[in-house]
């Protein structure tokens, strides 16, 4: 458990591998923002799944 607090200076106590969940998570959401922008402009979207480059 890691005991911290946010920029308002609310306390808070998380596990380790629950923020490490919500970084993985919150990284993945914004690679499909990026997705669906390109999209939109007609260009084809970029591999963001983890297997792709673990394969490499």
């Amino acid at each position: 458990m890691i005991d911290y607090a946010n920029q308002s200076g609310v306390p808070f106590r998380t596990s380790v591998r629950d923020i490490l969940s919500q970084v993985l998570l919150h990284g993945q959401y914004h690679r499909g923002q990026i997705n669906r922008a390109l999209r939109i402009e007609s260009v084809e979207p970029v591999q963001v799944d983890y297997i792709t480059f673990a394969r490499l």
